[in-house]
């Protein structure tokens, strides 16, 4: 994402990154960026939209200019691999990860931090795991941490009843 390939293909990032580790020429830099936007489509926009926008009637937050802040504390960005829609899907680690990167990148790049380290296989891995009881109370925890540190997330308003 924020990256020095990043910057030297003009766009891209994380997953234009691997592929550039990787060897790929741009060509194939751009189809291995079409497969992850596909595993999105296929394993995410049924709730969150094709274009990350939600769905507030149905309580699915919205991923524009907010999924980015999660990253700004270390139980946020496991937050966004333990959440039941990423840690259950049928993505394997390599491929969550992928598509964790893309989203942030995708999505709400301007809200990643300077120092943004992309999600990688091991790390998705051990923290998919330990699955959440209940994400409502972590998600609430989370949303009240960030704001006081000046980043506020989207309206998440499944479980409202619940809230703290």
């Amino acid at each position: 994402m924020l990256c020095a390939a990043r910057a030297a293909a003009g766009e891209g990032g994380a997953v234009q990154t691997a592929a550039a580790q990787a060897g790929a020429d741009p060509a194939e830099a751009q189809r291995l960026r079409q497969g992850v936007r596909a595993d999105y489509v296929l394993q995410c926009a049924g709730c969150h939209r094709v274009d990350g926008r939600g769905s507030s009637r149905h309580g699915i937050p919205d991923f524009r200019d907010s999924v980015g802040a999660f990253v700004h504390l270390p139980a946020g960005r496991e937050y966004l691999i333990r959440v039941p829609g990423a840690a259950q899907s049928q993505l394997n680690d390599a491929e969550l990860a992928a598509v964790l990167n893309w989203v942030l990148e995708e999505f709400s790049p301007a809200q990643l931090p300077a120092d943004f380290r992309p999600y990688g296989e091991e790390e998705v891995a051990e923290a998919r795991r330990r699955r959440y009881e209940d994400v409502v109370p972590v998600r609430h925890a989370l949303a009240k941490a960030l704001a006081q540190r000046g980043f506020p997330l989207a309206e998440y308003s499944y479980g409202s009843d619940r809230k703290p």
